[in-house]
């Protein structure tokens, strides 16, 4: 796949200006969204050292924004490979803004949080820029 930097870059930004990672403090985010046939669904957690928050990302004064982003970004994906993803999970580490995008295509079970497997997936999930 060939994508610009730019439009990574941008879409990093987007989750920055998501209310629940603007109002926390954090060391470390993790989101996972959910594509399906007409609805989409988000969930992730915020890192700070130890202590770790459920979230979820929408930018509060545009709250379609990222979500029609990412929709977009999924076309665009589809367009070079022929393949929609149907999950993708960014992850970013604050103190050098460095992030990660990755895409499952098939496994509907990856990624997936729900109160039965929340502390496994929250450690799972925390981001390691090693």
């Amino acid at each position: 796949m060939n994508i610009p930097a730019e439009r990574l870059q941008y879409i990093a930004d987007l989750f920055l200006r998501c209310k629940k990672v603007e109002q926390n403090p954090w060391t470390e985010l993790a989101f996972v969204f959910e594509f399906n046939e007409g609805h989409m669904a988000n969930s992730g957690f915020l890192y700070n050292g130890e202590a770790v928050r459920p979230a979820s990302a929408e930018i509060e004064d545009d709250p379609l924004l990222l979500d029609d982003t990412l929709l977009e970004f999924r076309e665009e994906i589809y367009e070079q490979c022929d393949w929609r993803f149907i999950k993708l999970l960014f992850q970013m580490e604050s103190e050098t803004g460095r992030f990660k995008i990755d895409f499952e295509f098939e496994d509907k079970s990856r990624w997936e949080i729900h109160p039965g497997n929340m502390m496994e997936m929250r450690e799972q999930l925390r981001p390691q820029f090693d």
